[in-house]
């Protein structure tokens, strides 16, 4: 049976949230060597097991609506597993997606927009996305930050996105429904902007020239409807390379497709694949691989929504630290 480290009669108690009650009386069913709460620990049971028992038991027949069903103790059992299972699977699933549809959406969803940089932008370069110059970069001034709801951690860098102004709610949109495309490339902090990038917000803080094909700007700020939609990129993906013989450190950019870099790896041409993480934003890195000096290098990355590439021998054997190297392919 497992038991709470702190006094097991506690279980029931009332003052504890409802959700965090129902785990612990369902650890009571479990054997001894099954875990689902993390302050639960195995250790001999007491006599709480047969009171929850009957507590859930006796819950269970007025909700079938009849207090005379009798519910055997093995059935009961296999049932409050069953429960259990449900909702760890089912409702860590459920927060997963319903963390990650900010950033995800295909359909459209509600939001609000700022903007940010001056009118020509310029404050817009550099940023969270580690893109340094927007323009060498090949986004421009096409561009956003997120809020955190959207920003994930940085691994939303690239990200394409369309946004149009509502014009139900706000008379500074521009008639005629436009749209415009910008990419992630910054992040946009809790406090900033007026408290509309605090979590939970869905935001897109715009550079300046974006912004005004929306809306005059004399709004400040708009709302606005957003989906996530595929990134055309002229020309194929690039890798910058930087650090040195110990510490490689990857800028991943003009990225097609979904945009935004979830996994990647690297290997020499007399080497295996090896793995990479995420520095930050779209900086993966890979330490003590001193080997791979000397040897053309090619890449594996992996988007966002899961689909995969190979881009083989993108950099030549005299590749050096600092330099740029342009793949003749992208994701679609």
């Amino acid at each position: 049976m497992c038991v709470l480290t702190a006094r097991p009669y506690k279980a029931c108690s009332p003052g504890l949230p409802k959700s965090t009650r129902f785990l612990i009386a369902l650890n009571c069913f479990l054997d001894s060597e099954t875990t689902i709460f993390p302050l639960v620990r195995s250790g001999p049971a007491p006599a709480i097991p047969d009171q929850c028992c009957w507590q859930l038991q006796h819950k269970m027949q007025r909700r079938m609506g009849s207090v005379n069903v009798a519910i055997p103790a093995q059935a009961l059992h296999h049932l409050v597993r069953s429960l259990a299972l449900s909702f760890l699977i089912f409702g860590s699933s459920a927060a997963l997606v319903s963390a990650a549809s900010a950033w995800a959406v295909t359909d459209w969803a509600d939001a609000h927009a700022t903007f940010y940089g001056g009118q020509d932008a310029s404050g817009t370069m550099g940023g969270a996305c580690g893109y340094g110059n927007l323009y060498s970069t090949a986004y421009g001034t096409a561009s956003t930050a997120l809020s955190n709801a959207l920003f994930n951690n940085g691994l939303s860098c690239g990200a394409c996105f369309q946004i149009m102004c509502k014009l139900d709610g706000s008379k500074y949109c521009y008639s005629g429904g436009k749209s415009i495309t910008v990419t992630a490339t910054n992040a946009c902090p809790p406090g900033s902007e007026g408290g509309w990038c605090d979590p939970p917000k869905a935001h897109f803080d715009l550079s300046y020239p974006m912004f005004q094909q929306l809306a005059e700007p004399v709004a400040g700020v708009i709302p606005v409807q957003y989906k996530r939609v595929s990134c055309q990129k002229d020309g194929g993906i690039r890798f910058t390379i930087n650090g040195n013989p110990w510490f490689d450190l990857v800028l991943v950019t003009n990225v097609g497709g979904g945009g935004d870099i979830a996994n990647l790896e690297m290997k020499g041409s007399n080497t295996n694949w090896c793995p990479m993480n995420q520095n930050w934003g779209q900086n993966w890195q890979a330490s003590g691989h001193p080997e791979l000096c000397g040897q053309s290098l090619s890449f594996r990355a992996t988007l966002g929504d899961g689909r995969s590439q190979e881009f083989l021998d993108v950099a030549p054997s005299n590749w050096g630290y600092g330099q740029t190297f342009e793949a003749n392919t992208n994701f679609l």
